[in-house]
């Protein structure tokens, strides 16, 4: 069993807001390791007035990470683009298909299920 610990520090927190800033980054945390099947034990949150902390205890060391549809371009969009998508997510043509979503008609592409250590979980995503 694994733990995560992310501390955070800041400009002074007034001690009437610590509580609710704590609790809303465990709870931002837990729902983000729900969505990504990341179990563990148990988790705390701690707050001084420059720090917010968070500890995740008996995290498991693998998880199965589901397939996942990713977006990439408009159909319309130049061709630099999609070359781009392909190069960025390691994807030849072959692995996209076209879907119309309530935006137009986009590629996408379909990750496969597969097993994975822990720390090389991706949790955020800057799309």
């Amino acid at each position: 069993m694994s733990e995560f610990f992310l501390e955070l520090f800041s400009e002074e927190i007034p001690s009437s807001l610590q509580r609710n800033l704590r609790e809303n980054l465990l709870d931002s945390f837990n729902k983000l390791f729900n969505e990504k099947f990341i179990s563990h034990k148990k988790s705390s949150s701690y707050s001084t007035p420059n720090r917010l902390i968070i500890v995740f205890e008996g995290i498991q060391k693998q998880v199965v990470l589901r397939s996942e549809e990713t977006k990439g371009p408009n159909i319309n969009a130049p061709e630099v683009a999609l070359e781009g998508f392909m190069r960025s997510n390691n994807i030849s043509k072959k692995d996209l298909f076209k879907k119309i979503t309530d935006k137009g008609e986009f590629y996408f592409f379909k990750t496969k299920s597969k097993k994975s250590l822990t720390y090389y979980v991706r949790l955020f995503s800057f799309n």
